[in-house]
């Protein structure tokens, strides 16, 4: 064998030898995130703020704690902050129920999993349903049976994948209160925990039962049903499953509104889709197709921006939205809540509620030939509360302490003038300046020299200046010593009725730009 040949034979066997060392150690990257465009789900709160911001490119409601969402096909569950609690690894998932929820594994059949990720059943099935509780209440132990199909028909088991009633059907609701509503040939019934028919195949639509009994239609005829499957006919208008927070939805000529338990129509129908209330709000959509949260009166209290959401549950909502929109902060862009709202000619935003709150209190004590007291309390709107008493027995010494009111809060309004205390004369506010509510004395404030059957006049703020609407008072600060024989009054009051400062700022809560009141709606 040649030398040349020995060489090549060498160099040959080490590359191959190096290339099969580097791939060894490459990493498996099929489990990390890909970053991907478009629009992505998050949860937003009832205020419409995102605390789960849009990343998921899909994503269930919350339940029992958790949400299955889907990061790059991959299916895990996170908590209310966002974080995965149950790592992304199944290719389909379900919600979670008394415990258990749905899953299947890439390449895999359905099986069940716990709150901790463990499996509980083998992954065997076609296809699994949402556990339910098969005993009655008030029974002393919580029985769980959990549907699944098998060669085309539908049965009940146990969690841990035990048979316990066989199947035999073709379509299926979960057990609630030991009773699961059942179906064949397109005929539904209900069943107890042993598989007992309570009646015949007999209704076209049957619901869950609540309280003992369940609700079923017949024909046209709405009846209640009880466990033991005696029937009373009833008017629709008394259902309790169709009516949530009050209200039901309503449909006409492609159009949805909503109906109350009278069968007037309180929500006039505009919208192009509607589900059902919860937690006091339904997602609505609008001409464009977009999606928002509407109250129980159909004012938005979330503007429609969203490319698809679901209703809420465990106080968050799960959103589609491109996450250009949306700020660091959680909030949506102002721009985009304006352009939404015209494509609804009849919306209008609900005012958040006001969240400014603070309380401020002052006394003070002087000494001299006169004597005078007073109390003294207002309310600024908004909820901020001020408060403030005087004692005086001549010249003397004030002290007061008090705590500032919430940016934003209005003056106090009609506040009583302290008893025998006469207000400063022709002592008018500064321009552009908020007026306090109750001006507090300087903290450690020196008597006034020469003081006696003197009166000072009331301090004028600085211009321009913003004064807020109870003013802390300024440590340490000298007062200014007030003009000789002038008279200090015991107590300053601000006039009765007092109207706020010119160019004051607007109270907190201000209507959306462009949110034009529903009026004249025509049904369609």
């Amino acid at each position: 064998m040649s030398r040349n040949f020995k060489l090549a034979l060498t160099i040959l066997v080490t590359s191959a030898t190096l290339t099969g060392c580097f791939a060894a150690k490459k990493e498996d990257t099929s489990l990390q995130p890909a970053i991907e465009l478009g629009p992505k789900w998050g949860f937003v709160d009832h205020a419409g703020k995102f605390a789960i911001k849009p990343q998921f490119r899909r994503a269930l409601s919350f339940s029992e704690g958790l949400a299955a969402a889907d990061l790059s096909a991959r299916w895990g569950y996170i908590d209310e902050t966002g974080k995965f609690k149950i790592e992304r690894q199944f290719e389909d998932v379900s919600s979670f129920h008394k415990g258990f929820a749905a899953v299947k594994p890439f390449n895999g059949k359905w099986q069940y999993i716990d709150k901790n990720g463990s499996p509980v059943s083998a992954a065997k099935f076609d296809q699994l349903g949402d556990c339910g509780q098969a005993s009655k209440p008030l029974e002393p132990t919580t029985i769980i049976y959990c549907p699944y199909k098998d060669a085309l028909k539908w049965g009940f088991m146990l969690p841990s994948g035990e048979t316990k009633v066989a199947p035999a059907f073709d379509n299926v609701m979960a057990y609630s209160e030991g009773m699961a509503a059942v179906s064949k040939a397109g005929k539904w019934t209900y069943i107890d925990s042993a598989g007992k028919q309570i009646c015949d195949f007999k209704f076209d639509k049957a619901e869950p039962f609540r309280d003992r009994v369940a609700e079923a239609y017949f024909g046209s005829d709405f009846v209640i049903i009880d466990d033991n499957g005696t029937m009373s006919m009833s008017d629709p208008l008394n259902s309790r499953m169709f009516f949530h927070d009050g209200l039901g939805l309503s449909l006409k000529r492609g159009k949805y509104g909503f109906i109350n338990k009278l069968g007037k129509a309180v929500i006039k129908r505009r919208f192009t889709y509607a589900e059902e209330f919860s937690e006091g709000a339904a997602v609505v959509g609008v001409a464009n197709a977009k999606r928002g949260y509407i109250d129980v009166k159909g004012a938005f209290v979330i503007p429609p921006v969203f490319d698809e959401g679901l209703t809420f549950s465990e106080k968050l909502a799960a959103v589609k939205i491109d996450p250009r929109f949306v700020g660091d902060d959680g909030t949506i862009s102002a721009s985009e809540i304006e352009s939404a709202l015209k494509m609804d000619p009849h919306a209008s935003m609900k005012e958040p509620p006001p969240d400014a709150s603070a309380t401020g209190t002052g006394t003070g004590t002087d000494t001299g030939t006169d004597t005078g007291t007073g109390t003294g309390t207002g309310t600024a709107t908004g909820t901020a509360t001020g408060t403030g008493t005087g004692t005086g027995t001549g010249a003397g010494t004030a002290a007061g302490t008090g705590t500032a009111p919430a940016k934003d809060a209005a003056p106090a309004k009609d506040v009583a003038p302290a008893k025998d205390a006469a207000p400063a004369k022709d002592a008018a506010p500064a321009k552009d300046a908020k007026a306090p509510a109750a001006a507090a004395p300087a903290k450690d404030a020196a008597p006034a020299k020469d003081s006696k059957d003197a009166k000072a006049p009331a301090a004028a703020p600085a211009k321009d200046a913003k004064a807020p609407a109870a003013a802390a008072p300024a440590k340490d600060a000298a007062p200014a010593t007030p003009a000789k024989d002038a008279k200090a009054p015991a107590a300053a009051a601000p006039a009765k009725d007092a109207a706020p400062a010119k160019d004051s700022k607007a109270p907190a809560t201000t209507p959306a730009k462009d949110a034009a009141p529903a009026k004249d709606a025509k049904a369609k």
